[in-house]
């Protein structure tokens, strides 16, 4: 059992160092009058290889949470 838990906190430190690194390599969004006025019709319109970026680091957030979750509770 102890094997098991190491093993998860090996793979939460790898998903969390990907993740770091999969935010620092997206391009910043550019600013245009519609975010001016509040609009933010583009949010999740991501295209091409910033979409995939931004899909892949969104899965990662959520297998990230989900790590965090688990190790959270695990009895010790």
């Amino acid at each position: 059992m102890d094997f098991l838990y190491t093993l998860v906190i090996l793979l939460f430190l790898g998903v969390s160092g990907f993740l770091v690194y999969l935010v620092l390599i997206q391009e910043p969004k550019q600013a245009s009058s519609a975010d001016l006025m509040g609009g933010a019709a583009d949010l999740f319109s991501a295209r091409g290889f910033t979409g995939g970026l931004y899909r892949l680091t969104v899965l990662l957030g959520v297998v990230f949470a989900g790590l965090a979750l688990l190790i959270g509770l695990w009895p010790r």
